[in-house]
């Protein structure tokens, strides 16, 4: 047998790759511009332009949203920037889209729809009464079609509405909300033009309308400004209060229903919704076919907590100013009740399983932060 010796493999140095033209990596429609990049200072630039393009062709939108934030020198430096930006948007016609858009959203303070909610002065009041409605009776065949709307106190209220007469033959309940809104701010959301809006589309019987979770701004009229709190603040709230009342009878509603903001942890916001809902009271008596529903317990002191049906549950969100879904059901039993003061037993054939206490619910429309 021959012993075979093997030599130790030399280490050979790696084979050299082939550079790579860099050229190659980019496409056909590239040629020429290999190895070009934009300065990061250029990149900057064009980001501004499409920005400023963005905002002079939404100047509306810019200033909407300026108006709708929190009183504060934020707000005031937005709104100062805003305004002259939305006034040469409107000059150069930049906006005209902008503007289309906002009319289907109710969005609109250009026309005629939202104007006296406007008005910078006193607007006369009508001298007789209009002639109301006849009442729906609700049958199986017609059921009484009521509307829920307003702001994002009203999401929960029109769910458990919903629950409620889920198996009432005779209503039924649809709802439509705008968070965020208010009377106070026509300028982020004008309920007057949004109200006609919404009745045209829905086209109600009965409308349940709770807003006033966000009313803590300053109003201004002739010029002046109005602080929460002053004689002269509530009246111009119960003002804009009747303006949408009777736009939404004059848009056909037989009944409204209209209920404020409740009770607050936060003793500022607390003392405001005092003031809403002493203004809608007022305003509602002076309006024809329109009635105050109060959900504004000054008797029962504040708390997060309530005991529903024998059940203990948490009734307000971290907010200390929203209900929570089981929470919201005592408000919207007294809807109901309200409703059925003037169109009679909508619950004959309801369920008591329609009623719902868990927290397991859909949560749309809601807002943890704040009102």
């Amino acid at each position: 047998m021959t012993d075979t010796l093997h030599e130790s493999p030399v280490d050979q140095p790696p084979a050299e790759q082939p550079k790579r033209n860099r050229a190659d990596s980019y496409h056909p429609a590239m040629h020429g511009f290999e190895g070009r990049r934009m300065p990061a200072g250029h990149i900057w630039l064009v980001v501004v332009i499409a920005l400023a393009i963005a905002v002079l062709f939404n100047s509306g939108g810019f200033l909407r949203d300026a108006n709708g934030m929190r009183q504060g020198l934020l707000r005031t430096v937005m709104v100062g920037v805003a305004t002259p930006i939305d006034a040469v948007a409107g000059w150069l016609h930049l906006d005209a889209g902008q503007q289309a858009l906002a009319g289907l959203l109710g969005q609109n303070t250009d026309e005629a729809d939202g104007a006296a909610l406007l008005a910078e002065q006193s607007v006369p009041e009508p001298s007789t009464a209009p002639t109301l409605p006849a009442l729906t009776n609700p049958t199986a065949a017609d059921p009484l079609k009521i509307l829920v709307v307003g702001d994002s106190l009203s999401t929960f209220v029109g769910q458990q509405m919903s629950a409620l007469l889920a198996d009432s033959k005779t209503a039924t309940v649809s709802s439509v909300w705008r968070n965020g809104t208010g009377l106070t701010n026509p300028a982020f959301f004008n309920w007057e033009a949004g109200a006609r809006s919404i009745m045209r589309d829905e086209q109600p019987d009965a409308v349940v309308v709770l807003i006033g979770g966000n009313e803590r701004n300053d109003m201004t009229l002739g010029g002046r400004t109005l602080t929460p709190g002053t004689a002269d603040w509530e009246a111009e709230y119960e003002r804009r209060a009747r303006v949408v009342m009777r736009a939404i009878m004059q848009e056909g509603a037989e009944r409204v229903f209209w209920s404020g903001p409740p009770t607050a942890r936060d003793p500022q916001w607390n003392d405001v919704y005092a003031d809403v809902n002493a203004a809608l009271s007022r305003a509602a008596a002076d309006v024809p076919g329109v009635q105050y529903v109060d959900l504004y317990d000054e008797v029962q002191p504040f708390s997060m907590q309530d005991t529903i049906d024998g059940e203990r549950v948490v009734a307000r969100q971290r907010d200390g100013i929203h209900w929570t879904y089981p929470g919201s059901l005592p408000a919207a039993r007294q809807q109901v009740a309200a409703l059925e003061t003037v169109y009679g037993d909508l619950r004959e054939s309801r369920s008591t399983t329609t009623e719902v206490t868990s927290d397991a619910q859909p949560t749309a429309g809601t807002e943890s932060a704040g009102p």
